[in-house]
């Protein structure tokens, strides 16, 4: 956040979360559930399904948010914008806490362009003192051609779960364009066991869960029910 402040960014306020930021909607019990600004009766995605909704509304252009396991990406498809999750140590949380959710948690952001997502990205990211990667700034790289490029893809989803008609549109467009492009296409789809990424999916969220309400728990100073 020193760094969103540094870029000359002003804090408005905080928006609606689930509960520890542990879901894919938005309907905490403290408040009705999160309605999409596309449409009331749909989802706006979570765990940040607030700041989706205000970006999407036009409340603000952009919005800090976070992803572990879809938090950015989710209410970016949900409502129509840019998320990105970037590469992990791109964006520094040190020198205290250097690997959220054992690496999985990013900071960054949603907007409405890839341009602010590259802008934003430029002026937040680079190395302090528990980072161990960076790379060129984004912006840049957005007027310099690339090179030729060998890109392996798959409509294949490793979950065996149908996808969105559209979603598979949207990817044959892409793979379509990177061929135009000039870039390498190889279509492939790695092997990953689905059972076993599940549980140990688990096991490494609801382990950090149990660490965060300790966390909670002695900020508060009050005994978590677990303890009784």
């Amino acid at each position: 956040m020193a760094r969103f402040r540094k870029a000359g960014f002003v804090t408005i306020g905080t928006t609606a979360t689930p509960e520890f930021a542990f879901n894919a909607t938005t309907e905490s019990v403290l408040y009705c559930p999160l309605r999409n600004p596309w449409n009331n009766e749909r989802s706006s995605g979570g765990s940040s399904g607030g700041l989706g909704a205000a970006v999407a509304a036009g409340i603000v252009p952009l919005a800090h948010a976070n992803d572990g396991g879809g938090s950015i990406r989710i209410p970016a498809s949900c409502n129509g914008l840019i998320g990105l999750k970037p590469t992990r140590g791109r964006i520094p949380t040190g020198p205290d806490m250097g690997e959220v959710l054992c690496g999985l948690g990013i900071e960054f952001a949603l907007t409405r362009t890839v341009r602010d997502t590259a802008a934003l990205l430029d002026a937040v990211s680079g190395p302090d003192l528990d980072c161990y990667a960076w790379a060129t700034p984004y912006l840049k790289e957005l007027s310099t051609p690339p090179q030729r490029l060998r890109i392996a893809w798959t409509d294949k989803p490793l979950s065996g779960v149908p996808v969105n008609p559209e979603c598979i549109k949207a990817l044959y467009d892409t793979v379509r364009l990177c061929e135009e492009l000039g870039h390498g296409i190889v279509e492939t789809t790695p092997y990953i066991n689905n059972e076993q990424h599940m549980l140990a999916t688990v096991r490494l969220w609801t382990s950090n869960l149990a660490n965060m309400m300790d966390n909670v728990t002695q900020f508060l100073g009050k005994i978590h029910p677990r303890r009784i």
